[in-house]
């Protein structure tokens, strides 16, 4: 199994141990209206609720908008931003397989072929289609049932449900035109040495060779999975992590600047600007005030 990059805001659902994760969320709530790069062996699932946002699966991009959802296979690289910064409410579902495999019949005939389909890194679901309406259908169903004794029995069903719709039309269906490419996966590795360096000093030399490539591929890998430059990547992961302290603690911000990786405090705040649109001090305020009145 890949490692996971998870989303640093988390994605909880309850203290029980079930790999299921569920919640209803807002771009707002995400530095810049945009949600970290990352990747999970669990699937995943997205419907909007209000809005629309701009998704990102392995360099493609594409737009789903109110009452559209999306499902994202095992171990792909995405992300979710707004258009404008337009805000966008949506519901995620995500599940690790194993809760549909109780068999190794299931498994191996029913599971898989999904999952290690390298030609189905995603699916959007418009409620126009009837089988793509059902699975959407399903997913309000397990999200408005969460707060429910009875969820993990509940749920299960739908679950079964929703994954044999998707079995059905994405695993038994004609492969797409999508080459295979290493570029993935050294992309992922760089982006995990980047997780668990960017606290110190790091440089484009130290990110290519944690993905094995020269220079210029490396730039070429970011550009074309990422839209950005391996050093803008860094320094927007720091500026998330920044935010999130900002919010979450009561660290100085010249502290915080220093903890994730500036050199200091005047140059993170000149970079938080311009990326955030905001002073650090303007946003911890902000952001404070609207998680006391979300309590």
């Amino acid at each position: 199994m890949l490692n996971s990059l998870e989303n640093s805001l988390g994605i909880e659902f309850s203290d029980v141990e079930y790999p299921v994760k569920i919640r209803r969320d807002r771009l707002s709530r995400f530095p810049n209206y945009e949600m970290e790069s990352h990747w999970h062996d669990d699937v995943e699932f997205l419907v909007v609720q209000s809005g629309k946002m701009r998704c990102f699966v392995n360099g493609e991009q594409f737009e789903i908008s109110q009452d559209e959802g999306v499902f994202i296979n095992s171990r792909q690289m995405h992300f979710v931003q707004s258009d404008g910064k337009r805000d966008c409410e949506f519901i995620v579902v995500r599940f690790h397989p194993v809760l549909l495999c109780s068999t190794n019949e299931i498994e191996n005939h029913f599971v898989l072929p999904v999952i290690e389909n390298e030609s189905f890194p995603y699916q959007i679901l418009s409620p126009e289609i009837a089988w793509q309406r059902s699975v959407i259908d399903s997913l309000l169903r397990i999200y408005y049932m969460r707060y429910e004794t009875t969820l993990m029995l509940g749920a299960q069903g739908q679950f079964f449900s929703i994954w044999e719709q998707i079995f059905l039309h994405l695993g038994k269906a004609p492969a797409k035109n999508r080459e295979s490419t290493p570029q993935l996966t050294q992309l992922k590795n760089m982006i995990s040495f980047i997780a668990a360096n960017y606290h110190g000093k790091v440089t484009l030399d130290d990110i290519r060779l944690s993905g094995n490539v020269g220079k210029t591929s490396c730039c070429q890998i970011f550009q074309k999975y990422l839209n950005q430059t391996p050093i803008n990547y860094l320094t927007v992961f720091r500026l998330r992590k920044g935010a999130e302290l900002l919010m979450k603690s009561d660290m100085p911000i010249v502290d915080i600047a220093y903890e994730v990786g500036f050199s200091g405090a005047s140059y993170f705040a000149e970079a938080f600007k311009k990326h955030m649109g905001e002073m650090p001090s303007e946003y911890r305020k902000k952001h404070r005030t609207v998680s006391e009145e979300r309590r």
